[in-house]
């Protein structure tokens, strides 16, 4: 089984690009997917960025993707992926003071990741422009916290993709969700994992 996942800030439509693209392959393909498990998340948005909170999401990925990779499916795709986790939580150390417990959290986490990342067949960095943002924000319930904070994730994103040499595809999703999708589905067809 490969496994493929959509990773990006939040708001870029990775959750109906994944639904369009697995309704696609499932007419061929047996698909499985891991859902994003920041919706699983029990704390509150006030513990969200702690350690134990990022802690639980990055474990959770890793658990939901065993549990799937047992199955017999042709492709898996994760909604988010540890590489997000990652980010969200470096993102979150800009606002915490570095002291040597936090170091320790800090090494836990990217050993984790550093370990985990490497499970991923394809990564898709799901992108939108401004525009598309601020007319997503308009016609559905879905609020932009800041859109200067939604750049400066998606510059760590960036960042961390240079930093650690990762093959990653972007795909801007400003086009129809069908076209969007079929792009995505080219993309792995390239790849020969399907």
């Amino acid at each position: 089984m490969n496994k493929i996942s959509l990773s990006g800030v939040y708001g870029v439509g990775k959750t109906s690009l994944l639904l369009e693209v697995k309704k696609i392959l499932s007419l061929k393909y047996k698909i499985s997917s891991v859902n994003d498990i920041n919706l699983k998340n029990p704390f509150d948005e006030e513990i969200k960025s702690s350690f134990i909170s990022q802690f639980f999401t990055m474990t959770t990925q890793i658990n939901e993707e065993n549990v799937e990779m047992q199955k017999s499916f042709n492709l898996l795709f994760s909604d988010r992926s540890i590489l997000d986790h990652w980010v969200l939580w470096k993102s979150s150390l800009r606002n915490m003071e570095m002291n040597e417990k936090l170091e320790e959290k800090n090494i836990l986490m990217r050993n984790i990741y550093k370990y985990w990342i490497k499970s991923y067949d394809l990564i898709f960095l799901v992108r939108v422009d401004e525009k598309e943002f601020k007319k997503r924000e308009q016609s559905t319930e879905f609020k932009v916290r800041n859109f200067d904070y939604i750049k400066q994730t998606e510059e760590l994103f960036f960042e961390t993709i240079k930093e650690d040499n990762l093959k990653v595809i972007e795909i801007w999703n400003n086009l129809s969700i069908d076209e969007s999708a079929h792009k995505v589905i080219q993309s792995i067809s390239a790849h020969d994992l399907i």
